[in-house]
């Protein structure tokens, strides 16, 4: 693998997943009733916060365009999705990222060649600041589940969104562990599967019971996710059409024309999973 393969694959990851994990830090303080918990949650919002702002500086010219085209990194909703949330759950949402994020990837410059060994130093710590504090959150949303299932603490999602969680964030530290051995990372595996079909669970049981049609449309789509594993070409038309599906969604919230307890912000989560997994399927 070239340097610049290096950099490009490690910037695409960790702006990637930075963004994610501080959006699931997020819904769960959302969800929480204890303080200490909601604190916890906000600190390793913050380091990913650190950890996108640090990836935003370095190298974004080698990022494949085909990304930020198909609204991986950021949607055209992302913004406003994002005020909604702070506005209506009392969340603390840095926004300004969001205009930071969105101009830098559109205003990509090439590194010239005597910077690369400085860029491909930056991306190892990137790295490794980034799968430390994977580590650390999936440490803490594993304690939280452990006392959800003792009936100790109370939680206003459900405890399959906590695995769903602690799995994405393996999946992020495995693509690094990859990625630092050269070796391929499998994005249509029983896991990534598993993580879009609890995706459609989390926003059927979201959905008001009023929302009869679409919550029975996302439990076809857990159906149908759930019988991808291994099957690159079915996981991938049921990402298109799932994405089209939580875009819907996001243009009816929007409009106020949706009833849900889910997080507005948690919708395009779900849509730039979505996508980036169309993406990497057909590259």
């Amino acid at each position: 693998m070239t340097r610049e393969q290096f950099i490009k694959n490690s910037l695409e990851l960790n702006i990637f997943y930075a963004r994610i994990f501080k959006e699931h830090c997020v819904t769960l303080a959302i969800a929480q009733n204890g303080q200490a918990r909601i604190q916890a949650l906000d600190r390793f919002k913050v380091h990913f916060e650190m950890l996108l702002n640090a990836s935003l500086e370095a190298g974004l010219g080698l990022i494949d365009k085909i990304f930020i085209d198909n609204n991986c990194f950021v949607t055209p909703y992302t913004y406003s999705l994002e005020q909604i949330t702070q506005n209506t759950c009392g969340a603390s949402i840095n926004y300004r990222i969001t205009n930071l994020e969105t101009e830098r990837l559109q205003k990509r410059e090439p590194i010239a060649a005597g910077r690369l060994p400085m860029v491909y130093e930056r991306a190892l710590k990137l790295n490794s600041d980034g799968e430390k504090t994977a580590q650390g959150l999936a440490e803490l949303i594993q304690n939280i589940l452990n006392e959800l299932s003792k009936g100790k603490v109370y939680s206003s999602i459900y405890p399959s969104v906590y695995e769903c969680y602690i799995l994405q964030l393996k999946q992020y530290q495995q693509a690094l562990q990859a990625l630092k051995q050269d070796k391929e990372f499998d994005y249509c595996d029983s896991d990534a599967v598993k993580i879009m079909r609890i995706c459609a669970e989390h926003i059927r049981g979201a959905l008001d019971p009023k929302e009869s049609l679409d919550a029975e449309k996302a439990h076809n789509f857990a159906l149908e996710f759930a019988q991808c594993a291994f099957d690159k070409s079915r996981f991938l038309q049921a990402n298109l059409d799932f994405a089209q599906f939580v875009q819907e969604l996001i243009e009816k919230l929007l409009a106020k024309k949706l009833l849900s307890v889910m997080p507005p912000l948690t919708f395009d989560t779900v849509l730039r999973q979505a996508n980036r997994n169309i993406v990497l399927m057909q590259k």
